[in-house]
């Protein structure tokens, strides 16, 4: 059986960006814009989605992660999640 990933294939780029950890979960940068975060299960069982600050006044650690790169300025809204 052959591998998924060839001899000349390469991982994907990944980048530290900040998550941020409540409760036992973690939030991470939503990957059309990067000042939105988003939980487990977005969008199609959970369609919060938060603000740093926000994140931070519930009292959220932020963490370092090695993530995909993640977009700047994409739209995001409950029809376009």
């Amino acid at each position: 059986m052959k591998s998924a990933l060839n001899a000349g294939d390469r991982k994907a780029d990944r980048f530290e960006v900040i998550a941020y950890e409540l409760n036992g979960i973690t939030y991470v940068p939503h990957y059309r814009n990067d000042s939105i975060f988003v939980g487990p299960g977005y969008p199609l069982h959970n369609q919060n989605r938060y603000s740093d600050v926000d994140l931070q006044v519930m009292g959220a650690q932020p963490k370092a992660m090695m993530l995909w790169p993640r977009g700047k300025n994409g739209a995001v809204s409950n029809s376009n999640p």
